[in-house]
């Protein structure tokens, strides 16, 4: 349940709940990491209202009035939460203070009036640690504003990428926020495709949906998996949005490999062995950061090869549940479904036009993302609260994974029909950060266990 937070000039030095938090012998009010002394009373008068007085508001560097949520411990109020979305790349503009992306940011910020609680886009130069404040960036009904608040309750990761994250300011940042100030950090990095497929491997429940790969990418490993399999992917490690993937094949005597060359186009090459494709194309590539994979042949819509975007989020109960589903279709000639290979988006309502076929590949699609969320959950140390999955469904109706994302791109929600499920990815990262929140302040051994 959610409170109107008013900020009252009249009253000093007080906080009144309504009757029905049943609040009892705490002695200070917190909002983020800042606690400020006051007297806590309870009001049978107030039934969504929570009331602060200017001067505890002041302290605590509430930056105005919202709805929030309350949570108790013996001595503390806290008021919030205070939800820090971490990025990098910010400019000099106070209209788009992230670019391109700040249209991105200011919708998954607008769901904070859905959800309750402050959110807040803010990067490391925006950190006072002398004072533990940061002065972040807030989209409200005027548009981007700057307040200095408090460090925050929960940051949610969503920086842009790999490069980035790996500099030493961001690592000494997030390490510093975890272990000095007890914040959690969800979608902490980025996933590693071996790292993935290690974990998930080693999951019961998971095996089943994971096609045959490899970190050890070789001549002889390639034509293990050409011998076996007839066709595979040798892709990055840490790639993203399909770059520097090969398809290998083999074909009557020959061996074609496929790929995007520095321009963008797609490039064909023939070879009489794996020896001479080897030495030609992959020798000098840096295949110790490369996985080699067991291609599919995947379902065809139109004659073109499709796979899903499956984007999976935790809840405000901390609980995994399916958003959005959409369908990628490979472009012409095109290696995979990536759209900026050509692919185009279909909702599932547009491939299976009979309901019945389409609710029970929804069922079926919803079941491997949960299924594997889960599994990928129980082998992570870290917190995860939003997963991408590029799942496959191969000519006899089997359901493979091929990769996890998470940070999931939005390029599907371009679509008209997906307006909703865009909506609903933006709203559960704030509802999961709640969950978390309540969970670290009432709760810390369930997160951080001795």
């Amino acid at each position: 349940m959610t409170y109107t937070l008013i900020i009252d000039e009249q009253q000093t030095n007080t906080v009144i709940l309504p009757a029905t938090i049943q609040a009892s012998g705490q002695t200070s009010a917190a909002f983020g990491s800042l606690v400020a002394p006051c007297r806590v009373i309870s009001s049978p008068r107030l039934t969504d209202r929570v009331i602060v007085a200017h001067d505890v508001a002041r302290c605590l560097s509430i930056p105005f009035a919202a709805d929030v949520h309350v949570f108790l411990t013996d001595e503390v109020v806290h008021f919030g939460p205070l939800v820090g979305i971490l990025t990098a790349g910010f400019t000099k503009s106070s209209h788009r203070p992230v670019g391109s992306r700040s249209f991105f940011f200011a919708k998954l910020l607008a769901q904070e009036k859905q959800v309750g609680g402050f959110a807040f886009l803010f990067g490391a130069p925006h950190i006072d640690w002398e004072n533990g404040m940061t002065n972040g960036y807030f989209y409200t009904e005027r548009g981007w504003e700057r307040h200095t608040v408090p460090l925050p309750n929960v940051v949610y990761n969503r920086l842009p990428n790999r490069r980035i994250e790996k500099e030493e300011t961001f690592q000494t940042m997030t390490k510093r926020l975890q272990t000095i100030y007890g914040i959690p950090i969800f979608n902490e990095c980025f996933f590693n495709k071996w790292d993935i497929y290690r974990r998930l491997a080693a999951h019961p429940k998971a095996q089943s949906y994971l096609p045959a790969t490899s970190a050890h990418v070789t001549q002889h490993t390639i034509e293990q998996f050409l011998a076996r399999y007839r066709e595979a992917y040798i892709k990055p490690a840490d790639g993203s949005l399909g770059r520097g993937i090969y398809h290998l094949a083999k074909k009557n005597n020959a061996y074609e490999c496929r790929f995007r060359d520095e321009s963008g186009e797609i490039q064909t090459a023939l070879f009489p062995t794996s020896m001479a494709a080897w030495h030609h194309l992959l020798a000098h590539a840096p295949l110790h950061r490369y996985v080699i994979q067991q291609a599919i042949p995947l379902l065809a819509v139109n004659g073109r090869p499709a796979d899903f975007r499956v984007h999976v989020n935790k809840n405000e109960h901390g609980i995994w549940q399916v958003s959005a589903i959409a369908a990628k279709i490979a472009g012409k000639q095109s290696i995979t479904t990536h759209m900026n290979s050509g692919g185009i988006v279909k909702t599932l309502e547009e491939i299976f036009p009979d309901a019945a076929e389409r609710e029970i590949m929804l069922v079926r699609l919803s079941d491997a993302a949960l299924t594997l969320s889960r599994s990928l959950d129980e082998a992570s140390e870290t917190l995860i609260g939003e997963i991408g999955f590029d799942l496959g469904v191969d000519q006899q109706g089997r359901i493979w994974m091929f990769e996890a994302n998470s940070k999931p791109g939005r390029s599907i929600f371009k679509h008209p029909k997906l307006k909703d499920a865009d909506e609903r990815t933006a709203r559960l990262p704030l509802a999961y950060a709640v969950h978390l929140s309540k969970t670290a302040i009432t709760e810390p051994g369930a997160l951080w266990p001795c």
